[in-house]
């Protein structure tokens, strides 16, 4: 096996998403940190070992990673940077004589951050033949690696003679999507080092993407993490506020177009008509929200099955939906529904897997509406929604915050949402924050409202960025 250990020395880590100047990087993509041995390599001339060194480093398969996956993430701010220094301008006999300070143009800029509770990443391969014919040449590299991401945070970096217990794993499937280099890498990044000669403006492209999983078991609910999702099209904008009538109206067209008999984990209801006691299928709306602009309108929903629901049940569910068709307003109109195939093609609210992370810190998209009332010298709401937790299968959380408001931008408050029917009849609906001693991985589902769209849960950071 080889391993990589890397400090970030200030505790925090600065780095931009490949693509998204405002949003920091967590974990530090594999390639990031190849990028930066390959700059060191070339920086430094450490010669022809430490080039065939990297050539074989790339041509590994993925790292596992060590890695905090629940840190704080800082809410970035925009600053105002001058750019270098300008030569006095000289034109058509006209000398610019104002200070250089006020020749210098100022452009937008981002330093967005992530504190992790532990600053150290570990990248290792497990498979890593031939690794001692190159283990001097890559001690050398490593322990001169100044920084990972932006120069402002300085890293200590060593190579380690051990293993370490993973926390994310390569899969063909996971929460995590990370860059990592490949075979022809350093060609790619030396050559992009000379066109940049040329042009500044030239950057490296984006690489390999490898899928990425947590590697340790965590609390869930009854609910499963894959779900169909449904796209909205061609139709009336509709807000988050709507959704307790939008989900009643439509869960009554989506089993309509499923062929009888209607299974009871799809119909809720048992042989003699009587809801059934057992979970079953929930409509989670997916809309805009968690970003600066957001402003809570709706782009489709999920399907989301019990985690032991028969898989023929999920196929006859998705053959169902598999022709696109049209859900009814009444006056509004229509709305199309699309079943998406490719959740990576579409608009980021219509990816559900940012409802089923594994998370310690949880805030309601839709309120919740509490299965009891709270009563003086009895149950307190906070107690109520911890005991609906436990009902769904998680464990009771550390810390439960109510209030009219969710700290998801883009989110209605809780008295706007509209609706009534017997599962928000005479109950109280408040948005909540929770913690969870150790993450739990969702969907979070809960509440009286929870198959019908109410008590909706995403992830988010302490800082209250989501």
């Amino acid at each position: 096996m080889f391993a990589i250990e890397v400090e970030f020395l200030m505790g925090r880590a600065i780095a931009s998403r490949w693509g998204e100047r405002d949003r920091a990087e967590w974990p530090p993509d594999p390639q990031r940190l190849f990028s930066a041995l390959v700059a060191t390599h070339f920086e430094l001339d450490l010669g022809p070992e430490a080039e065939r060194a990297l050539r074989w480093l790339e041509a590994l398969p993925p790292p596992e990673l060590k890695v905090d996956c629940d840190p704080d993430f800082r809410l970035p701010l925009s600053h105002w940077v001058p750019v270098n220094d300008e030569a006095v301008k000289v034109e058509k006999n006209k000398v610019d004589f104002r200070h250089v300070l006020e020749r210098r143009n100022r452009q937008e800029r981002w330093f967005p951050a992530v504190v992790p509770q532990v600053p150290v990443v570990v990248y290792q391969w497990t498979q890593a033949d031939g690794v001692e014919a190159h283990r001097a040449a890559l001690a050398r590299l490593v322990q001169e690696l100044a920084y990972l991401g932006h120069s402002a945070s300085p890293v200590r970096a060593c190579v380690r003679d051990g293993a370490v217990p993973a926390t994310l794993v390569p899969a063909q499937r996971g929460d995590y999507a990370l860059r990592v280099p490949g075979p022809g890498r350093f060609d790619r990044l030396q050559a992009v080092h000379a066109l940049r000669a040329v042009d500044e403006s030239v950057q490296p492209p984006l690489g390999r993407i490898q899928a990425y999983a947590e590697a340790t078991v965590e609390a869930h609910s009854v609910f499963s993490p894959d779900a169909l999702v449904l796209a909205f099209e061609d139709g009336p904008k509709l807000s988050l506020d709507s959704t307790l009538p939008l989900m009643q109206h439509l869960r009554s067209a989506i089993l309509s177009r499923v062929k009888d008999p209607i299974p009871e984990v799809l119909s809720g209801h048992d042989p003699s008509g009587r809801p059934s006691p057992n979970p079953h299928l929930a409509l989670v709306p997916l809309a805009f929200v968690g970003h600066r602009h957001a402003d809570g309108s709706l782009k489709g929903v999920a399907l989301v099955l019990p985690r032991d629901a028969p898989e023929s049940t999920r196929r006859k569910l998705r053959m169902a939906m598999l022709t696109p068709w049209q859900l009814r307003l009444g006056p509004l109109g229509e709305i199309s529904m699309r079943l998406v195939e490719d959740p990576g093609a579409e608009l980021v609210s219509l990816r559900f897997a940012s409802y089923a992370r594994a998370r310690r810190v949880w805030a309601t998209v839709t309120p919740v509406c509490l299965d009891r009332y709270p009563k003086k010298n009895k149950l307190t709401a906070e107690q109520i929604v911890a005991e609906s937790c436990m009902r769904v299968g998680l464990p009771r959380p550390a810390e439960v915050r109510l209030g009219p408001v969710s700290v998801v931008s883009g989110v209605p408050l809780a008295r706007d949402f509209r609706g009534q029917g017997k599962q928000a009849n005479g109950r109280m609906r408040t948005h909540a924050l929770l913690r969870f001693d150790e993450p739990v991985r969702g969907p979070l589902l809960i509440g009286a409202g929870r198959f019908v769209g109410l008590g909706v849960f995403v992830p988010v950071r302490m800082s209250g960025a989501s």
